[in-house]
């Protein structure tokens, strides 16, 4: 009975009830007719509806495209900027300060920045750049950093040039640690991109713009806004389930993973 209950897809799932039953009781307290804040079994309802939409999954679509650009983009910049720290203490602790800018600036202050640099429907590109940036940076520039020593040396002895060491020793040691960065960086950039889309007042495809629309149209039926909600907190339980799955295959290669801060 005790490895029952102590079992963590019991306990998901326990968690899981005791929202929704909070979340339902809320519902009661603030507002019965569901204009305010709707109750679950309003919001469930009013997604089956949106999912037969094709405008839905249109939204959908395009908030990834633009997520998945964002991000690559991202993780491109921090590959190159990661070698170079993980490789060099030096540009390492030369960059602090800009990471440390990056982790603290508002997501809001970067939206309005982007909107007025570039164009609206572009400036969610920009911000999920920036944002997983530092994460990426992070794990790639701490991956390489940890690489035993000892392994290096002996590469040096065997004539492995500078380039081989980092492309063939350093960076597939250094995996692990890049792709938990990547695992967390990409859960958070999707949160990041939707509430980009909302800020920049774009209102064309994407599911921040279809919250948005929702807003403009019947400011009275939150049950819409709370049904594109819940599409996506389901996508981000997806990409955490992924993490943990990742996570704990790495742990089984006996590799040691540091979390980013």
């Amino acid at each position: 009975m005790k490895r029952f209950i102590t079992n963590k897809f019991v306990l998901f799932a326990l968690g899981t009830i005791s929202l929704l039953v909070i979340w339902f009781l809320i519902s009661l307290l603030v507002d019965k007719n569901g204009s305010i804040f709707p109750s679950p079994v309003l919001t469930f309802n009013r997604l089956l509806v949106l999912l037969v939409e094709p405008y839905t999954y249109t939204c959908l679509l395009h908030t990834l495209l633009r997520m998945g650009i964002g991000f690559l983009s991202s993780f491109v910049f921090a590959l190159i900027f990661g070698i170079l720290a993980g490789n060099h203490p030096s540009f390492y602790y030369f960059l602090k300060p800009l990471m440390v800018t990056l982790k603290s600036v508002p997501t809001v202050a970067l939206v309005f920045l982007f909107i007025v640099l570039f164009a609206p429907k572009d400036a969610p590109i920009f911000v999920v750049m920036l944002i997983c940036f530092p994460i990426l940076y992070e794990a790639i520039a701490n991956g390489i950093n940890n690489v035993d020593r000892q392994t290096i040396q002996a590469s040096k002895i065997d004539g492995a040039s500078y380039l081989k060491t980092i492309f063939y020793i350093k960076l597939p040691l250094a995996l692990p640690y890049i792709i938990v960065g990547m695992v967390s960086s990409f859960a958070l950039s999707f949160k990041i991109e939707i509430m980009a889309e909302v800020l920049t007042g774009y209102t064309k495809n994407g599911l921040g713009s279809a919250i948005q629309y929702a807003r403009y149209e019947n400011p009275s039926d939150m049950s819409t806004i709370f049904a594109y909600a819940l599409i996506a907190i389901l996508f981000m339980l997806v990409f955490s389930l992924i993490e943990e799955i990742v996570k704990t295959q790495l742990k089984k290669t006996d590799f040691i993973l540091i979390e980013n801060e």
